[in-house]
């Protein structure tokens, strides 16, 4: 072959490489574009944002606001919402209700919120007063928990277009009288109560058990509809301190069972006096407190052993998604609580609703998708009835409760369904009989 022949060869394969690698970078740059573009398109649309009022300063409204951190984050990983990204706000009311106000206010007319999650029964009720002005002309939703009162949701009913934003994503005290959950039940078939001693703290949580309304009756006169006796009543202050005086009184009434409704009394103090008591051997229910948490056990010196509560910090495996969100909240140092359910699940029921609408602008559509579906993502299934109240009993909002047994063990013992699921095969235990088994 001649030299040009040679030369022209090369020189024709050369051009060929130029070629080649010119239309490679040009693919590379076009995809780079493409997806530069694409990130470009996510991250310039404007938020979806959430806003969140708690008192941070607390260990319920720092656990809150770390669950919401953590269901928001998730969201964008998964995306976000309808292609947008979801910023959280957070604002601290010090539970005091004007700066709750001021908040809510700055996180609708300010902040464009979409949702605002508010927390207990005082700032949530003038929250919704005045999310119910603003709504016309910046339509939202109110997600609220820490809002026991059962009158809370009562503006839903009575003046539905005025308060239709509201929904509750907590517990209500009605749930005691709600025949689903089952809790008479566990006072006369899992404990085996017949004579009750019930007492209150006297605080406005606890004023519809104490009072009953026209929707509901007294706890004391429920419990003995159901036939079970009252054999000592008392209503005390949450800054009591004494607890041995009304221990003796208890024991001598003849009472079998103990159930103190205490969400701000001293409970470690009064576990720990009970311990020593002349009823150390009845069986002691509480609802409401600290006493749901894993560390209470410890926080008494073991003087817990046996005592029930309501809530507890237990890790139920309702879904897949549960046990991956208790590891990423630990790894906050934040604890379960009664709120985080409502606070995970939240963002993820306003996700799913926007995407079944397919839009964010229409919020009385939004409503209105919320009202007619169901909703699950790492706990139990949610469903809101005409109050805007959670539905409850399986597969719904369920009321949990827990048992410290032998080594502070914390074993869920109701309702059954649940047990199956998290430490099936055990059981209620007397405190008697947990006492004797101990002593050994």
């Amino acid at each position: 072959m001649s030299y040009k022949k040679i030369f022209a060869c090369l020189e024709f394969k050369i051009r060929k490489e130029k070629v080649m690698r010119r239309r490679i970078v040009a693919s590379v740059l076009i995809s780079l574009a493409f997806l530069c573009g694409s990130a470009g398109n996510l991250f310039a649309a404007d938020p979806i944002k959430i806003g969140f009022i708690g008192a941070l300063s607390t260990p319920y409204g720092a656990s809150n606001k770390a669950t919401l951190e953590i269901s928001v984050q998730e969201i964008n990983e998964a995306g976000g919402i309808l292609g947008r990204p979801v910023e959280l706000i957070t604002q601290d009311w010090k539970r005091e209700v004007p700066l709750a106000v001021a908040a809510y206010k700055k996180l609708v007319l300010n902040d464009k919120c979409l949702l605002v999650f508010t927390e207990g029964t005082e700032g949530s009720t003038a929250c919704a007063q005045v999310g119910a002005r603003l709504y016309p002309t910046y339509p939202h939703l109110l997600f609220a928990f820490w809002t026991a009162h059962a009158g809370f949701t009562d503006v839903v009913a009575d003046e539905y277009d005025k308060y239709k934003f509201v929904f509750r994503v907590y517990s209500s005290t009605s749930d005691s009288y709600n025949p689903k959950l089952k809790i008479m039940d566990f006072f006369k078939n899992t404990i085996g109560t017949k004579k009750l001693a019930l007492l209150f703290e006297d605080m406005g949580w606890t004023e519809l058990f104490r009072k009953g309304s026209d929707r509901y009756p007294t706890l004391r006169e429920d419990f003995e509809k159901n036939g079970i006796e009252i054999a000592f009543y008392s209503i005390t202050d949450i800054k009591e301190k004494m607890f041995l005086p009304i221990f003796d009184k208890i024991a001598a009434s003849g009472a079998d069972t103990i159930y103190w409704l205490a969400a701000y009394t001293d409970t470690v103090t009064l576990v720990k006096q009970w311990a020593q008591s002349q009823a150390k051997d009845l069986d002691l229910a509480f609802q409401g407190g600290t006493h749901s948490y894993a560390a209470f056990y410890n926080m008494t010196g073991g003087r817990a052993l046996g005592i029930t509560a309501q809530g507890p910090e237990i890790v139920i495996p309702f879904t897949e998604l549960t046990n991956p969100f208790m590891k990423k909240l630990k790894e906050k140092e934040a604890g379960l609580i009664a709120s985080s359910f409502g606070a995970y699940d939240g963002p993820w029921i306003l996700k799913e609703a926007l995407e079944k609408i397919g839009s964010a602008g229409n919020v009385d559509a939004l409503i209105a998708t919320i009202e007619k579906n169901e909703f699950q993502h790492g706990f139990w299934v949610w469903a809101f009835d005409q109050r805007h109240d959670p539905k409850t009993g399986h597969p719904y909002q369920p009321t949990p409760i827990g048992q410290f047994q032998a080594g502070g063990r914390y074993v869920l013992v109701h309702p059954k369904e649940l047990v199956e699921i998290t430490n099936p095969g055990d059981t209620y235990i007397r405190v008697r009989d947990l006492r004797k088994r101990t002593e050994k």
